[in-house]
């Protein structure tokens, strides 16, 4: 070998190194800087980062030449130019070494080496152009030179394997030195510690994929009913995403009686049999989101044949999807029905009830004045043939509840907890899931539900009322209202300590109509703002202002018939609107708009002192009436 052979072979050795280092750091995990990383980051995996996003402990190499070729391999500060240049005068100085601790004597060593720079010196001026070096026959110091560089590789690269191996095995969980931030919130996510773990900036953090908690649930059960011997209904909320991602988180229902042979895991495996019954399953959705979390599902369970019916008792199953939506579908029990209690269950008609109110969700704090004077005024309207079903997400305080309380001892009233649902983040804060919970509710119990806010009132332009509206209506599957803003600001004079805020609000705006200056916003439809009252035998699935299942045969009122009067926020405690420009009605024209906006009418005024005078007379609201209504009315004003 020649003279300029030797750097050449010395400079492809350190090629190979080099090459070699790139593909181990692909297998290992590419390097990162040992700056601190931000807790709010996704965790790191060796497999997939780039270079300079991670970097990893590697053990520490026996070989000088190993170690270098790591040294310069995975380090952020050089560039692949000086790696190389570094790689190949280390492999240089290493055989260079070799050669000098194998002859021990150094002169004879540089003599040597002075023979072979003459002999190499004189075959370079015999060369001719064009004919390379390694065309003469080199000597023993060449030959020498070279296998000892080729032992050297080879132990080098032994020993990168041996590295390599030390590293693959943990390649699930790597170290990583961090700074852990000195906060409660980096304590609470770092994991497992090593030292004092006392949560000061430097201490070291072993990180890896660690699940906590669940971010979406693929279904929220929230109520089961049974409605005849071969149907049954269940209301709850459906992941938006999930849904989208892995289709309806409900495939099938089964009917498991007690004391059967089947296990729930093999429920849905078996066919029908005496023992386990399958039902057929239908999902109904709101599909009003808006970007929310999660949707309104109704699903409605039937069986061909009647189950349970010996009223032996038993369980109802659905087959939902599992909480990671990824491992197929797991039963779930919605509903336990003890023996004998089929029995209790009404299934038609006569009803208890002529109506049933369904409520909003209930959240920030009420005026109790308001409160009470909306029950008065409705059960007036409906002569006390109703039922009410209030939804309370925290706003029935003590002073709510002293309202509600003869109500509810009379049975006219019943709670319902919806506390817990503001986990869930749902469009118009759950009142959907209320509307669809209260048609379920309400099915046997009155012929009507009515679903409408607690600052919204009803009425009924005389001579007609609400019962002769709906009598003759009666194969009418829904009827809706026309909706009627009216003015809190602008009020006439009041009359006498006990007067209702109703009855002073006498203006409202101009009357909505569907065919009139396309005001959409007061149609029944997708685009409608009106509410809306069902038979809840035949409506499955509403919203706020319209019926879903189905949406059609149903009746619209024009508001000159039949209206919600809407006093926005009239009920909430802290507005301080109402009544704030006072007007004699006396001076004011009832055909020409006040301000241009605000038209007279005191129709309602005068239906609101009509109920007053009649709920007054209720034990109900009359047995606190005398004291308490006063200091509710000096609460309210002060």
């Amino acid at each position: 070998m020649s003279s300029k052979e030797k750097p050449f072979l010395v400079a492809v050795l350190g090629m190979l190194i080099v090459l070699w280092m790139c593909f181990y750091n692909l297998r290992i995990g590419p390097p990162v800087k040992h700056e601190a990383q931000s807790f709010d980051e996704t965790p790191l995996d060796s497999r997939s980062l780039s270079r300079k996003q991670f970097r990893t402990h590697l053990p520490q190499s026996r070989h000088p030449l190993a170690q270098s070729a790591l040294d310069n391999g995975l380090s952020d500060e050089h560039d692949d130019n000086v790696g190389r240049s570094e790689l190949s005068q280390n492999m240089r100085s290493q055989v260079l070494a070799r050669m000098n601790a194998r002859y021990q004597n150094k002169d004879t060593f540089n003599e040597l080496s002075k023979q072979k720079s003459d002999f190499l010196r004189d075959k370079e001026k015999q060369m001719t152009p064009g004919k390379s070096l390694s065309d003469g026959s080199g000597d023993a110091w060449n030959e020498e030179f070279q296998q000892l560089t080729e032992e050297l590789l080879g132990e080098v690269l032994e020993e990168l394997k041996k590295v390599q191996n030390a590293t693959s095995d943990r390649a699930d969980v790597i170290d990583i030195p961090v700074k852990v931030q000195s906060d409660e919130i980096a304590d609470s996510m770092c994991g497992e510690r090593n030292g004092s773990g006392t949560g000061q900036s430097g201490t070291q953090l072993k990180s890896g994929l660690r699940l906590f908690g669940q971010a979406l649930h693929s279904f929220v059960l929230f109520s089961a009913y049974r409605f005849s011997i071969d149907e049954f209904v269940v209301v709850g909320l459906v992941s938006v995403y999930l849904r989208e991602k892995y289709g309806d988180p409900v495939s099938s229902c089964a009917w498991l009686p007690i004391g059967s042979a089947y296990t729930v895991d093999l429920l849905f495996q078996s066919g029908n049999s005496s023992s386990v019954q399958k039902g057929i399953v239908k999902l109904f959705y709101v599909n009003e989101t808006l970007g929310t979390d999660y949707d309104i599902a109704v699903c409605k369970c039937t069986f061909e044949d009647p189950v349970g019916a010996n009223a032996g008792g038993g369980s109802l199953y659905l087959n939902m999807t599992s909480a990671s939506a990824k491992e197929g579908f797991e039963p779930v029990e919605v509903l336990h029905e003890l023996p004998d209690e089929l029995l209790s269950i009404q299934f038609e008609g006569p009803f208890r009830y002529e109506y049933a109110f369904c409520s909003p969700p209930i959240w920030g704090r009420l005026y109790p004045k308001h409160v009470k004077e909306w029950l008065m005024y409705h059960h007036s309207l409906w002569q006390g043939k109703v039922h009410y079903f209030m939804y309370d997400a925290g706003g029935i305080d003590s002073e709510i509840e002293r309202i509600f309380q003869p109500l509810i001892a009379e049975g006219l009233i019943t709670v319902i907890n919806i506390v817990g649902t503001q986990k869930f983040r749902t469009f118009y804060n759950s009142q959907h899931l209320a509307i669809n919970d209260c048609l379920q509710r309400a099915r046997f119990v009155a012929k009507w539900a009515f679903f409408w806010d607690l600052d919204e009132y009803l009425q009924i332009q005389p001579p007609a009322n609400i019962s002769s509206i709906l009598a003759e209506n009666e194969d009418a599957v829904w009827i809706s209202f026309g909706h009627l803003v009216w003015s809190k600001i602008y009020c006439k004079q009041e009359e006498r300590p006990d007067e209702w805020a109703v009855e002073r609000m006498a203006f409202h705006l101009e009357y909505p109509t569907c065919s009139e200056k396309g005001r959409s916003s007061t149609c029944h439809g997708s685009e409608g703002l009106r509410k809306w009252a069902a038979n809840p035998r035949a409506v499955s699935v509403g919203t706020v202002y319209r019926t879903l299942e189905p949406e059609w045969n149903g009746v619209v009122f024009n508001a000159s018939i039949a209206r919600i009067n809407h006093y926005s926020g009239l009920v909430a405690y802290n507005d301080e609107s109402n009544c704030v420009l006072i007007k004699n009605l006396n001076e004011v024209d009832e055909s020409v708009a006040l301000d241009g906006w605000w038209w007279k009418d005191i129709s309602m005024a005068e239906n609101s002192k009509k109920a007053r005078i009649y709920s007054q007379s209720l034990h109900i609201f009359n047995s606190s009436l005398s004291s308490d209504y006063l200091s509710l009315t000096n609460v309210a004003r002060s």
